[in-house]
This record gives C-alpha cells, sequence and structure tokens, in this order.
C-alpha cells in the first residue's frame, strides 16, 4: 500500500474539516476536531509534494 495520499483524498479532508466546522454551533471540541483535520490535511500536501519532488528527482539518475 502506498503511503501517499490520492490529491482527491486530500482535497476531500479539507471539505470535510470545512464542513464539519459550518455543519454545526461552534463548541470548543469541534474547532479542535476542525484544527486537527486542518493539520492533517497540510501534512497530506506536504506528503504529495514531497514524493513527487523524490519523483522527479530519481528520473534523471534512471537516465544514466
Amino acid at each position: 500500500m502506498s503511503k501517499v495520499p490520492h490529491p482527491f483524498q486530500v482535497v476531500a479532508f479539507f471539505l470535510m474539516a470545512v464542513n464539519f466546522a459550518l455543519g454545526q454551533p461552534a463548541v470548543w471540541w469541534r474547532v479542535g476536531a476542525v484544527v486537527l483535520m486542518l493539520g492533517f490535511g497540510c501534512y497530506g500536501v506536504y506528503v504529495l509534494r514531497r514524493s513527487k519532488r523524490m519523483e522527479t528527482a530519481q528520473v534523471p539518475s534512471e537516465l544514466e
């Protein structure tokens, strides 16, 4: 199983966080959950971008 999330998963996670934040009245635990979800979403973007960079860095070395 790949550790790199699909871009759709990352976008869906951000949309879920926004939906969760706006769906009900704001309470402290809901705000905390949204912050946590956004943190995981940002980590997903980081992992996705890092894998793309590593993928492009390996291409020139394979041509030799």
